[in-house]
């Protein structure tokens, strides 16, 4: 019997290289002040987002006293999308996200709702949750179908949107989660295989995994600093008893990135409690290139496969 093959070394495609290369090393976020997280968001999202397309109308609306800004295409929208952005829950805002809103709402035909929700450390949990769902409450008293989604923490906070969408029985058409945030637990065995796995990636002296996991330990020491309200499903998603009843899912998971395991987890469960869930993964991705449309070709294809899904649930 020949001895089975070793499992191949994980790789990041040539996009996602090129772009890790393009912004180099950078200190732990733990070690920099606030402001600066925030600019260098800021930075990179202008330097990789690309252009902004033209649109028929943007405004900055209050959202059920929640800042927003609003995309709409034609005017006449029957459906709304509302969008999270990610950021570690302190950083990002709807400039980051300015190119990707745009090109969804040209190519999906709806409106795009992106929230300027409350970020810590100023504001901690459930802050930025209420402004969520505050936001989705207005669209959904203002459009005949309502969509959520977001990337990274703006995913958990999506998902935990769906979750009060299903308890407060307000129907949503789709949650679109990116590459969520949903479980505390650093311990988890799914995350130990991950590190294991990820040990050598990009190299030793990188320390990818390493840094990939103090930041997930430091953004939820931040953002629920109390551990007894992260056994919370409102603030981590995951601690769900049921996920039944919550709405249709599309989960997007990056190959080489510490949160694939729980959002592929998230994406079984939901499938188990009978919810139409769809998980699209980005092989050879990193975490974050959900709104580089300037830098990377994928992220133009979750543009527009986004649109298509959105398109497809807003139907009648």
């Amino acid at each position: 019997m020949s001895a089975s093959a070793e499992p191949q070394a994980p790789v990041p495609s040539e996009q996602a290289r090129a772009y890790l290369d393009a912004v180099g090393p950078a200190a732990p976020m733990w070690e920099r002040e606030i402001d600066d997280l925030r600019a260098q968001m800021r930075e990179e999202a202008g330097r990789f987002g690309g252009d902004p397309e033209p649109i028929a109308s943007v405004a900055e609306i209050d959202a059920g006293g929640v800042p927003a800004r609003l995309y709409r295409p034609t005017g006449a929208e029957r459906g709304v999308y509302v969008w999270l952005h990610g950021g570690s829950w302190m950083i990002g805002d709807p400039d980051c996200f300015e190119t990707m809103a745009r090109a969804i709402a040209n190519r999906a035909g709806c409106a795009v709702l992106s929230v300027d929700y409350r970020r810590a450390p100023e504001h901690r949990y459930p802050a930025a949750t209420d402004d969520a769902w505050s936001a989705v409450r207005w669209g959904a008293d203002r459009f005949e179908h309502v969509a959520v989604g977001g990337d990274s923490a703006g995913g958990n906070l999506a998902a935990a949107c769906a979750l009060r969408a299903r308890d407060e029985q307000l129907e949503l058409a789709l949650q679109l989660l990116v590459y969520p945030v949903l479980d505390p637990d650093l311990d988890a065995p799914y995350r130990e295989e991950f590190v294991t796995r990820y040990a050598a990636f990009l190299g030793e002296q990188a320390d990818y995994v390493g840094q990939a996991r103090a930041s997930l330990e430091y953004i939820w020491d931040v953002y629920v600093p109390d551990p007894a309200q992260r056994l919370l499903a409102d603030a981590a998603p995951m601690r769900a008893a049921s996920l039944t009843g919550v709405a249709p899912a599309v989960v997007v998971v990056a190959e080489h990135d510490m949160l694939r395991p729980e959002s592929e987890r998230y994406a079984r469960r939901l499938d188990a409690a009978g919810v139409p869930v769809e998980l699209w993964p980005y092989p050879g991705q990193v975490h974050g290139f959900a709104n580089l449309l300037g830098a990377m070709p994928d992220a133009r294809d979750l543009v527009d496969r986004s649109a298509a899904a959105l398109r497809l649930a807003f139907a009648d």
